[in-house]
């Protein structure tokens, strides 16, 4: 991509005038705040062109780094002013609350030196000389010369020599520019994608009646747990996606199984940091293991242009493909709940689910979730859960009932419910209550199916959302 192909040239008229403009505006600020440090942000683009979208975005995100910096030390600013659409470039002007100039000169070098990027930043520090406004230089604190983005020698001497032709300068420039676009659009991608799994999560603990479940009004099948651990245990686990989102918007090869064993290291790091948030309590640890699959796979598939249902079962299938063999061939001593129901019943539980590409959450969770669409958000979770539910062989329900005969009851109450009209009639309804008070006094669970929801809701989400894919890659 070459940023220099968009944008209106500017002429000179037009740079003279900005540059009176810009004398002004900075004799106003230095002059009326004596107390502060004024600091005058712009950008050193070669060429007639100097804003464009791109050149905007940059100036705009880079400077929030800048501000973070600021704020890492305690340094207060506003932003007095700023011109962001001009024709002659983006331009931001400071009021620091840092006496010491000289101080706030060496913050502003270490930003511009900081990344091969952010040395086509200028950002001037102004002070008043014999009635002047101007800049302190770097020579005044021994601090290093600009050097040049091509060839590394001292700029204002390849500047004067014209050493490099305006095409080459451009070239690199875009380059740089293009290059952290990129960058920063993967970690905001990967902040989004956290986000919208942190929001299936509370999606599901908020959804009632829940068979067997937590929800805000009844949790007897599980009484050392409410909503609110939920909700607790969920926040934890944000920053855990955040890193399993980046880590598939970054994957640079097709060794899916060995990105798989990177996510089980982060996964359990973050099953420690939730038992740690709940006290030792078990809230999300088969959404730590499905969500963090499909949040890497969600960000493998919009790093390259396809997120779509079936690239997503591929990508996950190709990651798991050794997940049964390794699970189930080379089990320790002490044995997970999944693992001996494979040895007592031969149910592979979540890891066959997850190892065949979730296809109970393709073939029926997002498709119920879809033709629901139109129903209250509540009935609309409901309903897809109950979906899921009749057609999982839900092991944590397996588990609870001490025999997989269970399945079979469990599946003649859903179409039973279903058969009533579901949560869309009074009948259904009821039914789905009674359900629940004999799911608690059993003390049963479809905390499986749970898990299903959670992903379901969390595709959906990240397809919409990225819809349109993203820009720069």
């Amino acid at each position: 991509m070459d940023i220099f192909k968009q944008g209106q040239a500017v002429d000179i008229p037009t740079v003279l005038k900005n540059r009176d403009y810009r004398v002004q505006v900075q004799q106003k600020l230095v002059g009326h705040h004596a107390h502060k440090t004024v600091v005058a942000a712009k950008l050193n683009l070669p060429g007639p062109i100097k804003n464009n979208a791109q050149i905007k975005q940059f100036f705009i995100t880079e400077l929030q780094q800048f501000e973070q910096q600021l704020m890492q030390q305690g340094i207060l600013f506003e932003v007095a002013t700023e011109w962001l659409n001009a024709v002659t470039g983006p331009e931001r002007f400071y009021l620091i609350g840092e006496k010491q100039k000289f101080h706030v000169k060496q913050l502003t070098t270490a930003f511009e030196e900081s990344t091969p990027a952010r040395r086509l930043f200028d950002l001037d520090v102004l002070i008043l000389k014999e009635q002047q406004v101007q800049s302190i230089s770097r020579t005044e604190l021994n601090l290093p010369v600009r050097k040049c983005l091509i060839c590394n020698r001292n700029a204002k001497e390849c500047g004067r020599a014209r050493t490099h032709s305006l095409a080459e300068l451009q070239r690199k420039v875009s380059q740089l520019i293009v290059e952290t676009l990129v960058t920063t659009e993967k970690k905001q991608t990967a902040v989004q994608l956290a986000q919208l799994g942190l929001q299936a999560m509370l999606d599901e603990v908020t959804v009632w009646p829940k068979p067997g479940l937590v929800d805000p009004v009844e949790h007897a099948a599980h009484p050392d747990m409410d909503h609110f651990l939920f909700i607790k245990s969920a926040l934890t686990l944000e920053p855990y996606l955040q890193k399993c989102a980046m880590a598939g918007l970054n994957y640079p090869g097709n060794d899916f199984p060995a990105l798989f064993q990177e996510l089980r290291t982060l996964g359990k790091r973050a099953e420690q940091a939730m038992l740690t948030a709940t006290a030792g309590i078990n809230t999300h640890k088969g959404a730590v293991f499905s969500l963090g699959i499909m949040t890497a796979a969600v960000g493998i598939a919009l790093q390259h242009k396809q997120l779509t249902n079936d690239n997503l079962q591929r990508i996950v299938r190709q990651m798991l493909v050794n997940l049964m063999e390794n699970d189930f061939t080379q089990m320790s001593t002490k044995l997970s709940a999944g693992q001996k129901q494979y040895l007592q019943y031969q149910l592979g539980g979540v890891r066959a689910e997850a190892s065949q590409g979730y296809p109970t959450v393709f073939d029926y969770g997002l498709k119920t979730l879809r033709i629901t669409a139109n129903l209250p958000q509540n009935d609309q979770n409901i309903i897809t859960l109950m979906q899921l539910a009749r057609h999982a062989d839900d092991s944590t329900l397996i588990k609870r009932a001490g025999n997989p005969a269970i399945l079979k009851w469990k599946n003649q109450q859903i179409d039973r419910y279903f058969e009533l009209g579901a949560s869309v009639t009074d009948e259904g309804r009821r039914f789905l209550l009674t359900l629940q008070t004999e799911f608690a006094k059993r003390h049963l669970s479809l905390g499986g199916s749970a898990d299903l929801l959670i992903l379901t809701i969390f595709i959906d989400k990240a397809e919409r959302t990225f819809k349109d894919g993203l820009y720069y890659k």
